[in-house]
């Protein structure tokens, strides 16, 4: 099923796009494209009156679309106002050795002798 005007809201990113607001197989919203594409990764269908469920097409338990499902895309995945994650300061670059990290002296367990 193909959701109509109603159901279709603007980009939370202000890009203008519209975008349909699912619910996942975990229970979290997920905004995906208006319009199906044949490449999605995300099965969409609806349950009732108002509500759009998705589930995930990746991964190796993932059962193929079924017949009232359509294909979808994320939005995160063609927004163009997308956040990209920046690189954090002082931390290596992909593929280098992990960050090291500080220990703590060991503490005494015992009081120091005052001589």
């Amino acid at each position: 099923m193909i959701p109509n005007r109603n159901d279709l809201e603007p980009c939370p990113a202000d890009c203008g796009a519209a975008v349909l607001w699912t619910v996942t197989e975990h229970g979290r919203r997920m905004a995906v494209d208006a319009e199906p594409h044949e490449l999605g990764n995300q099965a969409v269908y609806r349950t009732g009156p108002g509500t759009w469920r998705s589930r995930s097409l990746d991964g190796a338990d993932a059962r193929p679309p079924d017949p009232w499902e359509h294909r979808y895309r994320p939005h995160i995945a063609t927004c163009p106002r997308r956040h990209i994650q920046q690189a954090i300061p002082g931390l290596p670059r992909s593929g280098g050795s992990p960050p090291r990290t500080r220990r703590r002296p060991a503490r005494r367990r015992y009081p120091r002798k005052i001589t």
